[in-house]
Order: C-alpha cells, then structure tokens, then sequence
C-alpha cells in the first residue's frame, strides 16, 4: 500500500481530516474529542488513530497516519481472504479476493494510506462479516471487532440492518451472530451523535445519483483506473460508461443463470448493497453528483464512496467464477473452467498492473516537513508563546511530543528541541 503512491511519499504528507480535524482535535483535547460529531455522525477509528498519533512525536505524525491506514487495509484483506472461504472453494480465488482491497485501482484517489478514510475498507469487510459463519474463536472476535469498528466509524454501515435481520432469520442460534451483535454495538454507538449533531444537506435527482453511480462505480470496475480514463478519451463518458455497464449486467446474469443458489445470492446481494452505499451519501451530500470532469482528472473528489461497491463488484465476480468452477456436467467443461478462470485473472490483473502505481493529488501536497520545521523555529524563537500547529489549532509547545520549553527565559542560550523525552 505503502509503495503504491508515486511522486512524494505518503509516509511524507498529512491530508485531509487527519491534518484539519483529528490530530489537532487529539492535541487540544486529548481523549475528550474521542465521541464527538464530525460532519454529522461518529468517526471513531480516525478518531482513536489521532489519540495514538498525538501520544508520537509530532515530526512522526505522517508516517503514523500513513503506515496505521496502511496497515488497517492490509488486515482487511486478510479477514476477507478468511472470511470468504464460504463462498469461495478455490484457493487461488481466496487470494484474488484478498488481494483486490489491496490493489483496489482507485484507491489511490482518496482513501489509501490515511486514518480519516480506514472505514472504508472496514466498510467493505463487515459485509464479508455479515455473510461468514467463522468456526474458531478468533474468527468470531475478528468479525465483532470488523463489524463494530465500521458501524462506529461511518454511518453507512447501518444500510447493513438487512443483512443482519436476514442473518438472524437463517441462523437462529445467538452463537451465529458475533458479527450480527458488533454491527448494532457500532450502531449504538452511532445513534446518540447522530441525533445530537447537525449537518447540511442539499438535495440532487435521481438521475446525477445514478450517473455518479455509473462513472465512479460502474466504469473503473470494468477499466480501472487509466483504462476508464482512456475510455472516456476516446469514446466519451457516456458511451463508455454504458459499455462497461453492458458488461456489468451480462455478467451479472451470467453468474444468476450458470451459479448455484448460494452464488446467485451473494451476486444479488453485494450490487444490491453497492448501490444502495453509492447513491445513499449521493443523496445527502447532493453537491458530489453535479461535479465537474476533465480527461485529465476522471476521479473527483467524493469518490471515496465508490470504494465499497467496487470490492463488493469485484468479489461477486469472484465468487460467480469459483461457483462456476464446481459446477458439473457443462459442455467442453475443462475449456469452459480454464476460460472462465482465465477471463477473470485478465480482467483483475490489468487494472491491477496499470493501476498499482500512480501520483495522486497527495503526492504534490507541502510536505510534512514544513510543518514540523515552521513549530520548531516558533518553539526555539519563544517557547512560551502558542504556535499555530495545524489548520486553525493553536498550542504550546510543552502540548506537542518531542518539543520540550526550556526553563530559560526565551532567547536565553540553552534554549533546545528535544527530539526524545515527551513532554505535556
């Protein structure tokens, strides 16, 4: 994940609400901010992830934010490699399935390696949760954790109550249902900010939700990234659009006619869930459907909340594939295996090499550095004076690790940054 970025490094960058919201909000008040609103609902995994960051040295928080976001995608692609063994027989499609959370071609766009942006990929685990029926316990706890960690860190994971309910309908035994139990903790947790916060909405049609759907879902899907982009080029957004949704349908009804029951089921329900996670925060953000694109910038802002879908997309592919693999009795069967396998691992494996590495409005951001080297020269100029630290948060230097006020008077010789011992 780490290696995925090119240009500037983002082990280099602090981006987004991390840098604006939850490490200023971490320094300022420490713990008191943990289950306070932002944009209307609780984030509380960037949340902690600020905690934990404000408690480094403050020239560190970078590479802390980076490597922990990193770290949580690449521990989602273990569960679901885990969790699919259900659904998928097939070893080999375990690890594709595994392998594209972290290959996800967009993911590059807005969510990789931050701590503001992990609940997307926890978002797209708890719907593996939610279908998985784990044996051992650490399988269970694995699944609880997954699916109250989304729960309480974005709203959309409450889209998932269905899936519960049809959880709890099939498998009526309590000892089913750890994932079932973590989701309506998060969900618990959600509801008291949720209705005790405030946040604008505006309104879009039906329409702009579903165009939004179709160019940030539906195209990279089926081109990735720089092929969509290509596509656009040379086609048109519309037309290319409606050709990758072409294919999208026929290989939804392919799967629905060749799959088994159990295959058919999870297809259904993960574009059924992709949709609805899409066009819901359409809906309340409204401004995000009427953007404006350019051939040289296919993505937007507010693309983040295509990631879901496109995994959900992706497994279904799989999953249609693997049951299609054990299915008996075709015609030519070895040549109809071997070309189903073959056109999955085509599709995944383009997107996933011409996507893998690209710069992205991330790796042209101020670096960290700056930040760090403008607080020292303010905290040696007059260490007893509050530094503006970052985006509107104003601190003392004795607030942030690694910075240590002297006990001299400013300006007196002895005056020192201290790059060990913490102070607060």
């Amino acid at each position: 994940m780490l290696m995925r970025q090119q240009g500037r490094p983002a082990t280099a960058s602090l981006v987004a609400e991390d840098h604006k919201v939850f490490l200023p909000q971490a320094l300022a008040h420490p713990w008191s901010s943990l289950f306070q609103a932002y944009d209307g609902y609780e984030e509380l995994v960037p949340r902690l992830i600020g905690e934990v960051v404000a408690k480094l040295p403050f020239r560190d928080a970078a590479v802390a934010f980076a490597v922990t976001g990193a770290v949580i995608t690449s521990c989602c692609a273990v569960f679901v490699f885990y969790a699919c063994s259900g659904h998928v027989r097939t070893p080999a499609l375990r690890v594709l399935a595994g392998v594209s959370v972290v290959l996800l071609p967009t993911a590059l766009v807005e969510i990789a390696n931050t701590g503001v942006n992990s609940p997307w990929y926890l978002l797209f685990a708890a719907f593996w949760a939610l279908v998985w029926r784990p044996r051992s316990v650490a399988g269970v706890a694995a699944a609880a954790v997954i699916c109250f960690a989304a729960a309480a860190s974005t709203v959309l994971a409450a889209l998932y109550l269905p899936l519960a309910v049809a959880r709890v309908i099939a498998l009526p035994r309590v000892r089913e249902h750890a994932a079932t139990i973590g989701l309506l903790a998060g969900c618990a947790v959600q509801v008291p900010v949720v209705l005790t916060s405030s946040r604008s909405h505006q309104t879009t049609t039906l329409g702009h939700a579903l165009a939004f759907y179709g160019h940030l879902v539906i195209l990279p899907a089926v081109a990735g990234h720089h092929l969509a982009a290509l596509m656009w080029a040379r086609a048109g957004l519309t037309a290319a659009t409606l050709i990758a949704a072409a294919v999208v349908v026929a290989v939804a009804v392919w799967a629905c006619l060749r799959a088994d029951a159990q295959a058919r089921a999870f297809v259904v329900a993960a574009l059924l869930f992709g949709l609805l996670l899409t066009l819901f925060p359409v809906f309340v953000h409204g401004d995000i459907a009427d953007y404006s694109l350019s051939r040289t910038a296919l993505y937007v802002h507010g693309s983040r909340y295509a990631q879901p879908p496109l995994l959900l997309i992706d497994s279904a592919l799989i999953v249609a594939v693997d049951a299609y693999l054990r299915r008996g009795g075709i015609r030519l069967e070895r040549v109809a295996h071997v070309t189903a396998a073959g056109l999955l691992v085509a599709v995944l494996g383009t997107q996933w090499v011409s996507d893998f590495r690209y710069a992205n409005e991330r790796a042209i951001w101020p670096p960290w550095s700056q930040t760090v080297a403008r607080v020292e020269r303010s905290c040696r100029q007059d260490p007893m004076r509050p530094v503006r630290v970052l985006h509107e948060t104003t601190l003392r230097c004795s607030q942030l690790v690694g910075f240590s006020a002297p006990r001299h008077a400013p300006g007196v010789n002895g005056s020192r940054l201290s790059g060990s011992s913490p102070s607060r």
